[in-house]
C-alpha cells in the first residue's frame, strides 16, 4: 500500500474510509514540509488549509500567544497521524490556535475547496471531526485539573562518551525522593518520547527524558522540556553544546566530568546558553563517582539539601547534634550558610569535617582557657580575646580560602555601612569569620573593602534564605535562639558550673538583651526552611561551652524528631546501594 494512503488510514480524521476512498483523499493531498520554528497556521487567520502529520511534532500554543521562539503557553502537541485545523476548514471559522513545528516536520496539506468535496462523498469525516473535538475537549478538561500538580519534564542529555552512565543516572534520580520520578525510553520516536512526557507530568514529581547529545536536538528540547540538563566529557561534546544559541529559555545545565571537559568549558560565555551546575572527576573510566552520582539525581529531582546554621555562641554545639543525626539517617549535605557560631561550624562541615571532627575541633579549641580569654572584658568595655580568636580561626581553616571547600558555603555578616545583611562568599575563610564572630561589646568590626562587617545576629541569625540562593531545593534550619526553656536539663541531673565561676557582667546583659531582641527574627527565619529546628535547652548561656554534651543532646534529640518530615521530602543517597547497571526499574516507561 502507497505510505501516504497508509498514513491517513492511521488517522483519526479518516477512520473507517476504504481502500478505495483513502486513495480519493490522497489524490487531492499535496506532500508539504514545515522545518523547526516554522509556522503552519496562525490563530485569527483564515481557515484555508489543514494538514494530516506524517512524521514529526507540533506545538499547538494558545490563541493570544505570541510565536516563534518567545512562544506563549502550549496547549498541545500533536505528531505522527494527528490532523492540525480541520476544524476551522470545516466550519469555514479562522484558526483557533496557532500551530508551529517543534522539529522537522512532513505533512499531506489538504486545501478547504478538496475537504468540502471529500466530505460530500464521504459523510463519515464529519462525525469522525467531531468525535475529534470531544476528546480534545475531554483532555482540556482533564488537563485543567491536573495542572495544580503538573510535575516537570527533564531532559537528560548524554554525550556519546557517556552512554554507559545513563541507567546509574536514572537510577540515582528515582531514589533522591520518595515523589514519583518516572523515566522515558526512545523505542519510538523523539516525538513520541516528548508527546508523552508532557502528559506524565501530571502525574509524576519528574519525567525524565534521556537522549544522547545532539545540538539540533538539545535546541529543540529547551524549548519543549522544562530544563535540559546535559552530561559531557570530551572538548568536542563541550563544543557542540557550545554552538547552541542564546534565548529567553533558561539556559542548559551542565555537568562535567573530566579535566578534558573541565578546561575545554572554562572559555564558556557567562552569556551564553550553557551554565555549568557542576565539575565531577570520573571514578574507574568515564563514571561518575557515588557523591557525584548521589548529587547528580538530586539536581534532577530538585532535593538537593541546603542547611542553614544559626547564631548562638555555645549552643552551637546543638549543630553538631543535629550533624551526627543527619550524618546516621545517610543524608549528604549540598549547601550550607551560617551566622555567628553557625558560620564557624558550617565551615568547618564546608571544609569536609564530619560532625566527630567538627565536635573534636570545637572542643580542643574552645576549652576552658581559651574561652575565659576570649570572654575577658578589658576596661575599654571590650573582649581581649580578638587575637586569640584570629589564631584559633586561622588554624582550624589552615589559612584556606572559599575556593577550597568541598561544597558551597556562605557566610553570613552584617554590614554596618550599607545596615544590610552581607553574606560572605570569597576570600579567606578566618577573615570571613572574624567578620561573623564580631559581636557587638565584644569585638570590633571587621572592615574590608569600605565594609564594616559584625556578627550576622545582628540582622540574619538563621541564614535559611541565603542556601536557598545558593541552590538548595529542600532546606534545614537550626534556631538556637528560643523562648522554651526547660527549667532543667531532660536526662540527668543539673550540670555542676564550672570552677570560679565568674560574676555576671556588662557583657552577660548585652548577650541576654540581644538574645531577646533576635527571639522572633530568628524564628522566623528558621521557619522560612523545609524543616526548622530548634532544640529546647536547660539552664545556660551563650558562653557556656562546659555544657557542650547537654547542648548537643537537645540538638540530637530535635534532629530525630524532625526526621520523618525531612524523608517525606528527599530520601537519603545510599553510596552502597546498586546504582542502576542498566537494570530497568519498574518504574520505568517504555513507549
Amino acid at each position: 500500500m502507497n505510505p501516504e494512503i497508509e498514513m491517513l488510514g492511521r488517522s483519526p480524521m479518516f477512520a473507517g474510509l476504504a481502500a478505495a476512498q483513502l486513495e480519493a483523499v490522497a489524490q487531492r493531498a499535496r506532500p508539504r514540509a514545515f522545518a523547526p520554528g516554522r509556522e503552519l497556521c496562525r490563530a485569527g487567520a483564515p481557515g484555508e488549509r489543514c494538514w494530516v502529520i506524517i512524521a514529526g511534532l507540533v506545538d499547538v500554543y494558545a490563541a493570544g500567544g505570541t510565536t516563534g521562539a518567545g512562544a506563549g503557553e502550549i496547549v498541545a502537541r500533536q505528531r505522527k497521524g494527528s490532523t492540525v485545523g480541520e476544524a476551522a476548514v470545516i466550519l469555514a471559522e479562522p484558526y483557533a490556535e496557532t500551530v508551529i513545528a517543534s522539529i522537522a516536520t512532513s505533512t499531506l496539506e489538504l486545501r478547504a475547496e478538496d475537504i468540502h468535496a471529500l466530505i460530500e462523498r464521504f459523510p463519515a469525516i464529519t462525525m469522525n471531526v467531531l468525535r475529534l473535538l470531544h476528546g480534545h475537549l475531554a483532555h482540556a478538561r482533564e488537563r485543567a485539573r491536573a495542572d495544580s500538580q503538573q510535575g516537570e519534564t527533564v531532559a537528560v542529555v548524554f554525550g556519546a562518551s557517556l552512554r554507559g552512565v545513563a541507567a546509574s543516572v536514572i537510577s540515582a534520580a528515582q531514589r533522591a525522593t520518595p515523589r514519583p520520578v518516572t523515566a522515558l525510553t526512545r523505542d519510538l520516536s523523539f516525538a513520541g518520547a516528548v508527546t508523552a512526557a508532557g502528559d506524565l507530568a501530571s502525574r509524576h514529581a519528574t519525567v525524565l527524558l534521556p537522549t544522547e547529545l545532539d545540538a539540533q536536538t538539545v535546541s529543540t528540547l529547551r524549548r519543549e522540556a522544562d530544563r535540559v540538563v546535559a552530561l559531557a566529557a570530551t572538548a568536542s561534546e563541550v563544543a557542540e553544546l557550545d554552538g547552541l544559541e542564546a534565548s529567553d529559555r533558561p539556559p542548559v545545565e551542565l555537568v562535567l566530568l573530566g579535566e578534558e571537559a573541565t578546561t575545554a568549558a572554562s572559555g564558556l560565555s557567562s552569556e551564553g546558553a550553557l551554565r555549568v551546575v557542576r565539575s565531577c572527576e570520573p571514578e574507574g573510566g568515564l563514571r561518575l563517582g557515588s557523591a557525584d552520582l548521589g548529587w547528580v539525581g538530586r539536581h534532577l529531582t530538585r532535593t538537593k539539601l541546603g542547611l542553614a546554621l544559626g547564631a548562638g555562641g555555645a549552643k552551637g554545639y546543638a549543630h553538631v547534634g543535629v550533624l551526627k543525626v543527619l550524618e546516621e539517617a545517610g543524608y549528604v549535605i549540598d549547601y550550607v550558610a551560617g551566622s555567628s557560631i553557625g558560620a564557624i561550624v558550617g565551615t568547618y562541615l564546608a571544609l569536609g569535617g564530619d560532625a566527630a571532627e567538627i565536635d573534636r575541633t570545637l572542643r580542643e579549641s574552645f576549652d576552658a582557657q581559651a574561652v575565659a580569654e576570649i570572654f575577658k572584658i578589658s576596661l575599654s568595655g571590650r573582649s581581649t580575646g580578638l587575637e586569640l580568636m584570629t589564631k584559633l580561626l586561622r588554624e582550624t581553616t589552615c589559612d584556606r580560602t572559599f575556593a577550597d571547600t568541598k561544597i558551597p558555603l556562605t557566610i553570613m555578616s552584617v554590614d554596618l555601612v550599607r545596615r544590610a545583611p552581607a553574606p560572605l562568599r570569597q576570600g579567606l575563610l578566618w577573615e570571613a569569620l572574624l567578620a561573623a564572630t564580631a559581636l557587638a561589646g565584644m569585638f570590633p568590626p571587621f572592615a574590608r573593602d569600605g565594609q564594616r562587617l559584625v556578627d550576622g545576629l545582628a540582622l540574619v541569625p538563621v541564614p535559611t534564605g541565603t542556601v536557598v540562593e545558593d541552590g538548595a531545593d529542600v532546606t534545614v534550619a537550626v534556631s538556637l535562639i528560643s523562648a522554651d526553656t526547660l527549667p532543667r536539663w531532660p536526662g540527668g541531673p543539673v550540670p555542676e558550673p564550672p570552677p570560679e565561676r565568674r560574676r555576671r557582667g556588662v557583657l552577660d546583659d548585652l548577650l541576654e538583651v540581644m538574645d531577646l531582641s533576635q527571639l522572633a527574627q530568628s524564628t522566623r527565619h528558621a521557619e522560612l526552611a523545609d524543616v526548622p529546628i530548634s532544640p529546647r535547652f536547660g539552664p545556660g548561656e551563650w558562653r557556656d561551652f562546659h555544657l557542650a554534651d547537654q547542648f548537643l543532646a537537645a540538638g540530637r534529640l530535635e534532629a530525630e524528631r524532625a526526621l520523618p518530615t525531612l524523608r517525606s521530602l528527599v530520601h537519603p543517597f545510599d553510596q552502597h546501594e546498586d546504582k542502576g547497571g542498566g537494570v530497568e526499574r519498574p518504574d520505568a516507561i517504555r513507549l
